[in-house]
């Protein structure tokens, strides 16, 4: 495990260099870090391209991963259904649609609450979902029942794009269908700041109650937890993780989804402890390496985000079904 997190650590660093030296132009790593510590000598525009246009994307890319990580491996242990994410059961997509609504329509909204907005829609989508589908029934049942809602609420997305007075074009369908980081400027980054607060007691507050969970209802209320008022709690915390992804950069998918089932089976264990913080680390790698090939691959065309995810994240979710992760539970 530690040979693995040590190789996890150095791969991080390499994604971040990479990211922020790779571009038009390229820079060399050694000027990167002359930049970043504020050496003298640096051209203004090696430390304009670097702290301005690069610096605040890879930072939003990699808050962004870190929080879909976290999200992921919280709801798939509160709901006990490996197939749980919020790009899967139509979380991003209602939040999606309530801040595309606000930025389409203009409507007078503080841009400080924008995840609040996106949080009450992501809650309410959510609880839509389980209504609908038993936390006892067969994952398969979540994920179709997650499939058609998200189809719905992206065409009310595309439509609320359309008609508003102020259509932003290709790039906000992006944003707001698949999530795209081409936007994302230090206010942007202001704005998640104070919402990525929710992170670090998420991590050391979440861990024995989803492992409990993971034992099944009737032994987790014999241990002394109450699973109703802890499974609410723990799914609302799984949606305050994603809602300020949303709100700056989209609904990116299959990081939430995938990035959980990599660490375990990187790892070889399920402790929500070890889970939830390798999963932020290797969901931040995925969204900036992703976020690197959308700059790169057709340059000098720009691809969104979202789509590179997914073209990592479909695959990778076949190949998880193909194996039978996704067997239903033994009910509690």
């Amino acid at each position: 495990m530690i040979t693995a997190v040590i190789v996890l650590t150095c791969v991080s660093a390499g994604v971040v260099l990479c990211s922020l030296a790779w571009g038009t132009p390229t820079l060399s790593v050694a000027t990167v870090a002359d930049v970043l510590l504020g050496s003298a000598g640096v051209e203004d525009s090696h430390r304009f391209i670097v702290r301005d246009l690069r610096l605040p994307r890879v930072i939003g890319g990699a808050l962004a991963g870190a929080m879909l990580g976290v999200s992921g491996a919280v709801m798939q242990g509160t709901l006990r259904n490996p197939l749980a994410g919020p790009e899967l059961i139509g979380v991003s997509a209602g939040a999606s649609l309530a801040v595309a609504t606000i930025v389409a329509f203009r409507i007078p909204f503080p841009g400080i609450a924008l995840p609040m907005a996106a949080l009450v829609a992501g809650l309410i989508t959510g609880a839509l979902i389980l209504t609908l589908v038993s936390l006892k029934a067969n994952p398969m049942h979540m994920l179709l029942v997650g499939a058609a809602l998200t189809a719905l609420i992206n065409a009310l997305v595309i439509a609320v794009i359309t008609l508003a007075p102020n259509f932003g074009g290709v790039s906000i369908i992006y944003r707001f269908l698949v999530g795209s980081l081409s936007n994302v400027q230090w206010d942007e980054i202001r704005l998640a700041a104070p919402w990525c607060l929710a992170l670090p007691p998420v991590l050391l507050l979440a861990g024995r109650p989803l492992n409990l969970l993971q034992l099944g209802d009737e032994t987790a209320e014999g241990l002394g937890l109450g699973v109703r008022r802890t499974r609410a709690m723990l799914f609302a915390a799984s949606v305050i993780l994603v809602a300020p992804v949303v709100a700056i950069a989209g609904p990116i998918g299959f990081i939430a989804l995938v990035s959980p089932h990599l660490v375990r089976r990187l790892l070889r264990t399920s402790d929500a402890r070890v889970v939830m913080p390798v999963a932020a680390v290797t969901g931040a790698v995925l969204v900036l390496a992703a976020d690197t090939a959308a700059r790169l691959a057709l340059h000098p065309h720009e691809v969104a985000v979202g789509l590179w995810t997914a073209l990592f994240g479909a695959p990778a979710l076949l190949v998880l079904m193909q194996q039978g992760i996704f067997r239903p539970r033994p009910s509690s």
